[in-house]
Formats: structure tokens, C-alpha cells, sequence
């Protein structure tokens, strides 16, 4: 089969980056930690390590490659979620190919690749109870969850090679109502610590994200507390903690735990969207301003993905989003 190749799904032009350069150059402050301050279209780059996931659409006429060139050319040094990981079936050669060429793009255009989204279960309780769906029946038993297990870290292994990303996103599952709870969170540990095992063979890190119960029902990983514990009971530094600013949010009425030592010294990366519709900052409640503000004055430096829908999905809506973002960059002084 003919390999794809960039080119092979579009040809890349410099339009949309450029055209917003006016205004913005000297939107993000003079200390900026990037040693090259400016993209080719002569955009500021932003400071921080904002990662879209899946925005800018209109711009880029909904083109992955053009949308990869449209983030570089207006300021962003990072990206996630070109593909979503699928790790219950193989890949087709074609589906690999693009794969490989979207990493190679984005490496081109000095675009780090965030974590992909890939074994965050929200269905079953594999990990919890060590149960596995196939098809119309159910298995049980360690071995055979651990099989399943190994089989979609493969898988999920491949698609981060071809994109150049580290990290992907990982969970346990729905709870299970038969189990006590003790019993449940020690299969927890045992199968994340299986997980980790064959994370750091392979030099890669996995993020347990924890999801809320009102959008997730029935979740396990509920809080950045349990998932920290977690984190700190595999005891592995290939498991780490995907806090989620939503979903925290969302669960607990507040995103306190960023001063909680024992979540802060866990967490290997960000979401952020804002609540409760999960739309983009200043659109809810959250105080992202401040919220990223903390973050930074504590010194993070590492992936923020913007896991969130938008209003308005226009180009216009896309030079408002890009506002948004140069004016919450600002709160990295």
C-alpha cells in the first residue's frame, strides 16, 4: 500500500497565523522562557504550554494539517489529541500512515505532542474488579485482564511512537457495587502498577485522569486526592496524575487540591475547560485567570490541553478564542 504522506492530504500554506499577527506581538510579556520568541508569521509565542485538543476547526477548514500549521503560525508550542486512541481493535495501514505523518508535521513545525487519550475505561470495571467484555459475555480473573491490559498498551504504544508523544491517559474504570471498597482500590493498585511496569520498559508515562461522577456516572477515579493516592501507592514515576481542572471543578466544588502537596507533587500535566458546560474559559465559573496564575507562580512549565468545546466555531469565533488565550497567558509573570 502507498505510505501517506503530509502532502498527500494537503498543501500546506501560511495563511491564518499571519493574518492575526497585528495586536499581538506584544501580548505575552518580555521574560518569556522560549528561546525563540516569535513564530514565522511573526506571532508572539505563548508562554505557556497550551495544548489544543480539537479547536480551531473553522481556520483550518477542519484540515489536521492545516490546523497543525494555523497553531504554530498563531503562537502555540504544543498540541493534543490528533488522534484519539482506540486501543480495543488494531489500525489500519492507511489509518497508521496519517498517524505518522501528522507526527512528523508537528514535529516540523516544533509543535510538542501532549498526551493522547487512550485506556480511561468509562464503562466496566475492568481494573476495579478485574473483569473484561467480550462481546455478548463477561470475563473474570487477573490473568485475563491483565492479557487485555497488556494487549491495549501495545496498541496504545504504536499510535504514540507514530505521533512523537510520551504521555497517554489511563483509568480504571467504573466502580464495582459488589466489591467492599478496600478490595476494589487494591485491584486498582495492583493492575496501574502492571501498567507502569510496562510504561517504564518502554520509556513512556502514563496519567491516571480522574473524571467526575455528574458527567461520568459511576466513575471510580473520581478527585485528584484518590488519584494521587493512587499515584503514590503504584510508586512508579511512569504513573502520574492528569488533573483535570473541569473535572475537579465539577466534582468537588473547588480546585483546592493545588495546594495539596501530596496531588501537586503528582501531577504530570493539565486539562482545562470551563464549567459547568465545558466550554472555553469565561464561559462559567472558573477563575481561570487565577487559577493558571497559581499553577505557573508554582512553578509548572509542562502540557495544559484544552479539552473543551466551542461557542462559537466560526473563524471569527476562532480569533476570539485566540484572545481569550493571549489574555489568560498573561498571567504567567
Amino acid at each position: 500500500m502507498k505510505k501517506i504522506s503530509r502532502r498527500n492530504f494537503v498543501g500546506i500554506a501560511a495563511a491564518g497565523g499571519a493574518a492575526f499577527a497585528s495586536g499581538l506581538l506584544a501580548a505575552c510579556g518580555s521574560k518569556c522562557p522560549i528561546k525563540d520568541e516569535y513564530t514565522a508569521a511573526g506571532v508572539k509565542k505563548f508562554r505557556m504550554k497550551f495544548a489544543p485538543r480539537g479547536l480551531f476547526r473553522a481556520s483550518s477548514h477542519g484540515n489536521p494539517f492545516k490546523r497543525l500549521k494555523f497553531l504554530a503560525d498563531n503562537g502555540f508550542t504544543a498540541v493534543e489529541g490528533l488522534v484519539f486512541c482506540n486501543p480495543k481493535k488494531p489500525y489500519k495501514q492507511e489509518d497508521m500512515d496519517k498517524q505518522t505523518a501528522l507526527g512528523a508535521y508537528a514535529k516540523e513545525l516544533g509543535l510538542a505532542m501532549g498526551c493522547i487519550s487512550s485506556m480511561n475505561e468509562k464503562d466496566f470495571p475492568v481494573m476495579t474488579a478485574n473483569q473484561v467484555p467480550v462481546k455478548d459475555r463477561v470475563i473474570r480473573g487477573k490473568k485475563e485482564v491483565r492479557d487485555c491490559l497488556k494487549s491495549q498498551l501495545e496498541i496504545t504504544l504504536g499510535v504514540m511512537e507514530r505521533l512523537g508523544s510520551k504521555t497517554f491517559i489511563i483509568g480504571p474504570g467504573i466502580a464495582d457495587k459488589e466489591l467492599p471498597a478496600e478490595k476494589q482500590y487494591e485491584n486498582v493498585v495492583e493492575n496501574m502498577s502492571f501498567c507502569a511496569d510496562f510504561c517504564k520498559r518502554n520509556g513512556v508515562v502514563m496519567e491516571i485522569e480522574p473524571l467526575n461522577t455528574k458527567s461520568h456516572p459511576n466513575m471510580y477515579c473520581d478527585r485528584a486526592v484518590l488519584g494521587a493516592r493512587i499515584v503514590r501507592d503504584v510508586n512508579n514515576p511512569h504513573c502520574r496524575l492528569l488533573y483535570d481542572i473541569f473535572h475537579e471543578y465539577m466534582q468537588t466544588g473547588s480546585t483546592e487540591t493545588l495546594d495539596d502537596p501530596d496531588v501537586w507533587d503528582c501531577i504530570e500535566s493539565f486539562h482545562m475547560a470551563d464549567a459547568p458546560s465545558r466550554n472555553e474559559p469565561g464561559t462559567g465559573v472558573i477563575d481561570y485567570k487565577k487559577v493558571l496564575g497559581k499553577i505557573w507562580a508554582k512553578g509548572y512549565r509542562g502540557f495544559i490541553g484544552l479539552e473543551h468545546g466551542q461557542t462559537d466555531k466560526t473563524v471569527a469565533g476562532d480569533m476570539k478564542l485566540l484572545e481569550i488565550y493571549r489574555e489568560l497567558d498573561s498571567a504567567a509573570s
